[in-house]
C-alpha cells in the first residue's frame, strides 16, 4: 500500500512555518491598522520566500515544530 504523503513532504517538518495569531495581535493592538497590514504583508512574503532567518525576527511567528519538547541540559 502506497503512503498519501511524499517523503520530502515529511522530511521538511522540521521547517514548517508557524503563526500564532494571538500574539500577532498582542504585538500590533497599538499599532495602525495599515501599518499591522503591511507587517502581516511582510511575514507572508518572507514565508512565501521560506526566508527562516528573517521570519526568526517574530515573536508570533516560529519556524519548526513549537509543541516538541527540548532538553535542558544537565546541570
Amino acid at each position: 500500500m502506497e503512503s498519501i504523503s511524499d517523503s520530502t513532504t515529511e522530511g521538511d517538518h522540521r521547517k514548517r512555518i508557524w503563526f500564532f495569531p494571538d500574539k500577532f495581535w498582542q504585538a500590533t493592538k497599538n499599532m495602525p491598522k495599515d501599518e499591522a497590514s503591511d507587517l502581516m504583508a511582510e511575514v507572508e512574503r518572507y514565508a512565501a520566500a521560506g526566508d527562516v532567518q528573517a521570519l526568526s525576527k517574530y515573536p508570533f511567528v516560529f519556524v519548526g515544530d513549537p509543541y516538541k519538547k527540548t532538553k535542558k541540559p544537565a546541570a
